[in-house]
């Protein structure tokens, strides 16, 4: 069994040439089993940031994750990059309308889960291009000086969540004391996942926060699949003592800048 550090070792030694495509491709190793650490929460409170492209992606792929950051005393800081007016598909409303919508369905959401910090950068679906680095944005990001770093993943297949990552890699390319750990969460693709989160106990609660984002569930039954994942994920466990888990790629910042800056060629 080759455990999280030999992974580690096996990207900085590039005999996965860090590329996506190699870290795949290690699916069908005959010679490799790759296990997910389990996340620990012991140890002193530490700095958290979540940043989240859309309302409701920070929920759907780690709200348990959070949730059990909070238990812990963890300081959590939550980034809401779009507005995301276009998820709202009707002509009976204003675009203020549906941006007051989302932001209202965003603080419930909060509210639910218990973060208490959290800012609405309002930005518009056209604003996610890799052409233009939105450095304003990521300012208070890098004074919060997180320890840990929550996103959407590198292979998320969603444009605006790889814009968030290029933004991000530029972000550490620029400022080289910033260093957090990197978690990329899963929200419409699953990962080649390096960490893992029991979050049995908190799946209550994650349920009624998703069940804040009426407005998307009306087209997609979020909830219902965001759960089916979690509970596929808590097969990384064994046994019946998980019944459901949050999966990530978790990489220390210069392994996931090498790794980005190969994949997404930022």
């Amino acid at each position: 069994m080759i455990g999280i550090r030999q992974l580690l070792d096996f990207l900085s030694m590039r005999k996965l040439h860090l590329r996506a495509s190699q870290i795949a491709a290690l699916a069908t190793n005959p010679h490799v089993t790759v296990y997910p650490r389990e996340i620990s929460f012991e140890g002193p409170p530490r700095r958290i940031a979540v940043l989240t492209p859309h309302a409701d992606d920070e929920t759907f792929g780690a709200g348990g994750t959070l949730l059990q950051h909070l238990a812990h005393g963890d300081d959590v800081h939550m980034y809401l990059f779009s507005d995301n007016v276009t998820s709202i598909d009707s002509s009976d409303w204003s675009d203020e309308e549906k941006r007051m919508k989302r932001e209202a369905e965003f603080a419930a959401a909060m509210n639910t889960l218990g973060i208490t910090q959290w800012k609405a950068l309002r930005m518009g679906n056209t604003d996610f291009t890799r052409h233009v680095y939105r450095e304003r944005a990521f300012s208070a990001l890098i004074e919060n000086e997180p320890d840990v770093l929550y996103l959407p993943s590198l292979f998320d297949n969603h444009h605006d969540h790889r814009i968030l990552n290029v933004w991000l890699l530029r972000t550490l390319r620029d400022h080289h004391v910033f260093r957090p750990l990197i978690r990329g969460f899963e929200v419409w693709s699953p990962l080649p996942a390096t960490a893992v989160t029991d979050i049995t106990g908190h799946i209550d609660r994650k349920r009624e926060a998703m069940r804040c984002y009426m407005s998307q569930q009306d087209a997609i039954d979020y909830t219902h699949h965001i759960e089916g994942l979690n509970a596929y994920r808590a097969m990384t466990f064994g046994g019946r003592r998980a019944r459901f888990a949050e999966a990530f790629l978790e990489l220390p910042a210069d392994a996931y800048l090498e790794l980005g800056n190969s994949y997404l060629k930022s």
